[in-house]
């Protein structure tokens, strides 16, 4: 019988981190249930499928079923594979059994209530301790490599972005520009748009989460859009304004307020700042501007896997959290007028041993919003 190859270094170092949060829980294993979690530990993308990682070994166990017995394969042959026929539940219990398991963790953020309670059942004797895993922090920090794909998927999106500026005119409709721009970013490699696209024209941009429509764009009509690629699982999310032709003299003063508001933002970043902090240093100028009220979501995420990881960057942070080295976030600062219009500008940065780096650089002064 050959031999299982073994695990990639990368995700080797992952599995030693994990295990040894368990042995400090003193567990014996610990089941995954969040299919991004899995594909962080095993490099497995499927569905429909549980993970069971063990305190201490190799022994790391996908448990799924015959869709994806060649995905698996594929994907992670440094891995065991339990190809189950029956339900999920008894397909752990008969994992749980053979392995000698005495104490199972849980991550508590993704077991569900009905879950826990068809495993309670299965698993009679065993002690389930539902744990905080730490995943989302440990993922929280990116490696090198991962840099390198988030860095590939901002150059994607913000290729597609320039490619659609040029397609633009009065009459097309939201939708319309959407799936253009997705369609480009496809085709420049990605693996699809990392979050579904915001593309809001005139008043619809003053929604932070617009979903595109068929509203049209008009001669000098204002347009928001807020995309991003996906390219080997990492995501990129930038947000731009532009306006036909010419801004209103009100939408360019709060162009100005929140461009100088991200900067400040993006200038406050350095490793060991509080989150918080990051977070008043862009809110501030805003508020000094008088439209502190128009600007009611946090000022940034962290991005990786998830669209939306930690850390955030938010007067809702932790009072202790900071930022370290590796952490990629999202700066984001905006402004809302309902029923006018809204104006949100958004970069990706890297924390670095030092400072920061700026991964994302299409232009965004004032002159260049305006096409």
């Amino acid at each position: 019988m050959p031999r299982r190859p073994a695990t990639p270094d990368v995700l080797r170092q992952r599995i030693r981190d994990t295990q040894k949060r368990l042995r400090d829980a003193d567990v014996d294993a610990l089941l995954i249930t969040n299919a991004v979690d899995i594909r962080y530990l095993t490099g497995f993308v499927g569905e429909d499928s549980w993970l069971l990682v063990p305190a201490s070994g190799t022994g790391l166990i996908i448990l799924s079923d015959s869709r994806f017995t060649t995905q698996i394969q594929k994907e992670s042959p440094h891995s065991k594979a339990y190809i189950r026929t029956g339900a999920m539940g008894d397909a752990v219990a008969d994992v749980v059994k053979q392995k000698k398991i005495k104490t199972l963790a849980l991550p508590q953020d993704h077991v569900t209530l009905g879950q826990r309670k068809t495993l309670g059942k299965k698993l009679r004797g065993i002690k389930l301790k539902p744990i905080e895993d730490g995943m989302i922090q440990q993922r929280a920090v990116k490696t090198p490599d991962e840099v390198r794909n988030i860095v590939k998927a901002g150059r994607i999106q913000q290729e597609a972005f320039t490619d659609t500026l040029a397609y633009l005119e009065p009459g097309m409709s939201e939708s319309q520009i959407t799936a253009y721009l997705e369609y480009r970013m496809r085709e420049l490699g990605a693996d699809g748009p990392g979050f579904p696209s915001i593309v809001a024209a005139d008043s619809n941009a003053a929604l932070p989460h617009a979903i595109p429509g068929p509203r049209k764009l008009k001669k000098h009509s204002l347009l928001l859009v807020d995309w991003g690629a996906c390219y080997k699982g990492y995501r990129s999310d930038m947000t731009r304004v532009v306006a036909l032709g010419k801004m209103s003299p009100k939408m360019r003063e709060v162009y100005q307020v929140v461009l100088d508001a991200q900067l400040a933002g993006i200038a406050a970043i350095r490793p060991g700042v509080l989150l918080r902090d990051v977070d008043a240093a862009a809110r501030k100028v805003i508020e000094d501007a008088g439209y502190g009220k128009q600007f009611g979501h946090g000022l940034g995420h962290g991005i990786g896997y998830d669209i939306h990881e930690e850390p955030r960057l938010s007067a809702l942070a932790p009072e202790d959290g900071v930022l370290e080295p590796g952490h990629v976030v999202t700066v984001e600062p905006g402004i809302y007028l309902p029923g006018v219009g809204g104006v949100r500008i958004e970069d990706d940065v890297l924390v670095t041993d030092r400072g920061k780096r700026v991964l994302t650089n299409l232009p965004k002064d004032l002159d260049s919003a305006i096409i």
